[in-house]
């Protein structure tokens, strides 16, 4: 038995098409392996350079500018880099070494730009300190502690060591426990500010030169040299007695002074309904 025949036809030049194939791409496993290669060689070359010597803190490679008060080796001991210490300047955290900066007493440590720290590649590190500005020297006992205009003790004056600016006599006897570092009454060093200011010559006074002095008993206080006189402005209190109270009374004491300045051997400065206060006469005195 025969099956019939189909004609299947065939037009010319075309041949049945293969379904294609996707093949994966070359580039981007390479690209990756260059990347982890590029990472791997910056690694080792960071590596190589914070282990290398040759960025390593020179000995005395620290450049100290400003610190006039605070001194080198205070901060150097600040910094944490005093003796033979040689950190690789490549990987130091000058951040944080200035953050240390400003816990010295010497600084306003809220003032984050009175200090610097950076580094001057290879091996010097540059360190700027803007310090505070002393205004009084406070003298407890034979220290004298620089002050400044915020009541800040800030440092001890060196045995021998002199000062231009006026000298305040604490002798109370609670002020022996003062240290540098920290504040003053903000009453006491507004009361010793505008006592410094005073002169002989605002008093119109003979004297060579004027003592402050404050005792627990008589308070504030100025004494003419040589012993001339002594003039007791008391004690001061917020509420009660504030500072300003000081001006009138260098005026009574002007005034006293002018009636007689030979004459007085203590005045009491309490001006109050157009009185200046009382004084006790020298002995011998007219």
């Amino acid at each position: 038995m025969s099956l019939p025949l189909r004609r299947v036809s065939l037009r010319r030049g075309r041949v049945p098409s293969r379904p294609s194939i996707a093949r994966a791409s070359a580039g981007p496993a390479a690209s990756r392996v260059l990347a982890a290669v590029a990472l791997l060689a910056a690694a080792a070359a960071l590596y190589g350079v914070s282990a290398s010597p040759a960025f390593a803190l020179a000995p005395g490679g620290i450049d100290v500018r400003g610190a006039m008060l605070t001194g080198e080796a205070a901060v150097r001991r600040a910094l944490g880099l005093d003796g033979d210490l040689r950190p690789n300047l490549f990987v130091l955290d000058t951040a944080r070494l200035a953050v240390a900066l400003r816990t010295l007493p010497t600084v306003d440590g809220e003032r984050p730009e009175v200090v610097s720290v950076r580094v001057a590649l290879p091996d010097r590190l540059i360190v700027e300190v803007r310090e505070r500005t002393p205004i009084l020297v406070w003298q407890v006992g034979e220290r004298r502690l620089l002050v400044d205009v915020e009541g800040v003790l800030l440092v001890s004056l060196p045995s021998g060591a002199t000062s231009a600016l006026p000298v305040l006599v604490d002798q109370r006897r609670d002020s022996a426990r003062l240290a540098v570092g920290e504040r003053l009454d903000p009453v006491d060093i507004a009361v010793g500010r505008r006592l410094g200011a005073v002169t002989p010559a605002l008093l119109g006074s003979r004297a060579s030169r004027l003592t402050m002095r404050l005792s627990d008993d008589d308070g504030f206080m100025l004494l003419a040299g040589s012993a001339l006189w002594r003039a007791v402005f008391g004690i001061y209190a917020p509420s009660l007695r504030g500072p300003e109270l000081v001006d009138a009374q260098v005026q009574c004491l002007a005034s006293l002074l002018a009636g007689g300045e030979q004459a007085i051997a203590v005045a009491y400065l309490y001006p109050e309904g157009g009185r200046c206060g009382t004084f006790v006469p020298k002995k011998g005195a007219p």
